[in-house]
């Protein structure tokens, strides 16, 4: 009968520890190891399984200019930025090109910022003194 307790008690640990287990991980997650074995392999082959850099993702003129936003901000302040507006924008072949504007009267520089089409990646950033 004791023997008969003790298992009907550990059964329903194992039974209790299962069900909080699984409140716990509703989810499938990739997990840091995961992580570090897909970064090496996109490292080491880029075009295994990406749709980067194949075609064009970056068509509408508004996400390129909310994408160059978050970059400029962060390095020029939004402040700075924003003084600069209306910004030119051109599309030209795969690559976009944002700079700030000045009025005719203020001194000083504006951004200057290339970025290719197919895979946000900026390839020219400066900014005028």
């Amino acid at each position: 009968m004791k023997h008969k307790s003790t298992i009907i008690i550990l059964v329903l640990v194992l039974i209790v520890d299962f069900t909080y287990s699984q409140e716990q991980n509703d989810y499938l997650r990739m997990g840091e190891e995961n992580a570090k074995r897909i970064l090496e392999e996109t490292l080491k082959d880029s075009i295994l399984h990406n749709v980067i850099g194949r075609n064009q993702i970056l068509k509408d003129k508004s996400k390129i200019i909310d994408f160059a936003e978050l970059i400029l901000f962060d390095l020029y302040g939004k402040k700075e930025i924003e003084s600069q507006r209306p910004y030119d924008v051109y599309k030209i072949n795969e690559y976009w090109l944002l700079s700030g504007t000045l009025p005719k009267n203020k001194r000083g520089g504006a951004f200057l910022l290339i970025i290719d089409s197919r895979d946000y990646r900026v390839i020219r950033l400066t900014h005028g003194k």
